[in-house]
């Protein structure tokens, strides 16, 4: 029974969405910030984080398969959260002006933002911990996601406090816009503003209409069925 053509497919896949997400942190931050170099610093922690991941991975001895590749794909959307709310910090110190140097901007930034990114990162890392607590067929299956998930997340979290800063020293230059300077933000900030001053002038309603939608899936929830793996289209 040979399936690398399987594995194979699977890295193809983890090699496609790291390009997409790649694509998709870019547009974002671009669209965002209208900065394409701000862009990059987010990008570079996609590839470095899944290096991290895969040398961990070496060390343990775990294997890529389709199940440790799949905690790498699904780790790949939240490794970028920190770097982008990095960047976009030093861009509204960096719209305050001023003659500060810029490593100290930086700095100021870094401090301000970098101690709650890296905690919310290990918190999602630590999400997955009672995945090793697994055992017989469960375990042996589960297991490899959960060890990948968490390295990624964990380089993830390293280097928003050790990189991140250092690139954008170097690349987060020349004119910054302010964020009343694009037009999509103020959309947004338009749109937005209404909405939340609307549910903190009746909290009691929005929370009442919380439990009403989370009672609303107990009776769906009920009837789901259920499997131990769903059928897997090997070719």
């Amino acid at each position: 029974y040979d399936r690398s053509d399987l594995i194979h497919r699977a890295i193809n896949n983890l090699n496609r969405t790291l390009v997409e997400e790649s694509l998709i942190v870019a547009a974002v931050s671009v669209l965002f910030l209208l900065h394409f170099r701000s862009a990059l610093v987010a990008i570079v922690t996609l590839p470095l984080g899944i290096l991290i991941s895969f040398l961990v991975m070496r060390w343990l001895g775990v294997t890529a398969n389709i199940m440790s590749l799949g905690g790498i794909a699904i780790a790949v959307g939240a490794m970028v959260d920190a770097a982008i709310v990095m960047i976009e910090n030093m861009h509204k110190h960096l719209e305050r002006g001023g003659d500060r140097p810029r490593w100290e901007v930086v700095r100021e930034a870094a401090v301000q933002v970098g101690p709650p990114l890296f905690f919310s990162l290990l918190i999602i890392t630590v999400s997955f911990l009672p995945v090793f607590s697994l055992e017989q067929q469960e375990g042996r299956l589960f297991k490899p996601l959960a060890f990948t998930k968490t390295f990624a997340m964990a380089g993830a979290a390293l280097l928003s406090i050790t990189l991140v800063p250092v690139l954008m020293g170097y690349l987060v230059r020349g004119r910054i816009r302010p964020q009343e300077a694009n037009p999509v933000n103020r959309w947004l900030m338009r749109a937005y503003r209404p909405v939340i001053a609307g549910v903190l002038r009746h909290p009691v309603r929005v929370v009442a209409g919380a439990g009403v939608v989370l009672a609303a899936t107990l009776l769906p929830w009920s009837r789901l069925g259920s499997e131990f793996m769903p059928t897997l289209a090997e070719g």
